[in-house]
């Protein structure tokens, strides 16, 4: 089971590192060309340096852009492959053996599990995109990314954690009333994506989180009768 879950994120680094090699001096150039090419604030301010003697700065921000950029991709990757791929055997497995009395109501449906992945790497990648400007306020560097990674987490393995075991009606009403506690749970995890080598373990502790925490309240919603249940007909 664990090595299961850790080839998505070791197959999604050896993927980006071989296209970053191919693809870093184009990256650099074409961000240098975008942000310094054109007269604006970038080119004021590399001007300026200049003329204090300074002239690295072009180098220096268009490097930390491109790591900015490239850094996301093996974990957004890691994260949808685990999601689509591997939660159903991880919910199949946790299910049987620590949820034995959670009934499944639901069912795997890929294109569901696709769409939601790939409708929330969307968002992720605007948000992502629109948020790099405030990265060069020094706290929120480290801030920003971190709440979209959790964002991201949140929301494809609430989804996907539940898709087996709760019924549409179920599912929406749990992720609605655990919405805030998912997001500052994914907080939790994604906070290792800081702490070299832990952030190799982010996406594999996500899903097994998730799953533990989708089902645990799956239970408890049924045993107090806050949702509805289900009679088969």
């Amino acid at each position: 089971m664990l090595g299961l879950l850790v080839i998505p994120f070791v197959v999604a680094i050896v993927f980006w590192v071989a296209i970053a090699w191919f693809a870093w001096d184009p990256l650099l150039a074409w961000l240098r060309g975008a942000t310094f090419g054109a007269d604006g604030v970038m080119h004021w301010i590399d001007a300026q340096a200049l003329r204090f003697g300074f002239e690295g700065l072009q180098g220096v921000v268009v490097f930390v852009m491109a790591l900015l950029l490239l850094l996301p991709m093996p974990f957004v990757t890691a994260l949808v492959v685990i999601g689509v791929l591997v939660m159903p055997v991880v919910n199949r497995h946790l299910g049987q053996r620590a949820y034995p009395d959670v009934a499944r109501h639901g069912s795997w449906s890929v294109s569901a599990s696709v769409w939601n992945a790939f409708s929330s790497v969307a968002i992720f990648i605007v948000g992502y995109l629109v948020t790099l400007p405030l990265w060069l306020i020094p706290p929120l560097a480290f801030v920003i990314p971190w709440l979209w990674w959790s964002w991201l987490t949140a929301r494809i393995m609430r989804f996907d954690s539940l898709v087996e075991h709760a019924d549409p009606a179920e599912r929406r009403e749990l992720i609605a009333r655990y919405r805030r506690s998912a997001f500052v749970l994914a907080m939790m995890v994604t906070s290792l994506n800081y702490v070299p080598p832990l952030f190799l373990l982010t996406p594999v502790l996500s899903a097994l989180v998730f799953v533990h925490f989708s089902l645990t309240a799956l239970r408890e919603s049924r045993g107090d009768g806050s949702l509805p249940r289900v009679v088969a007909p």
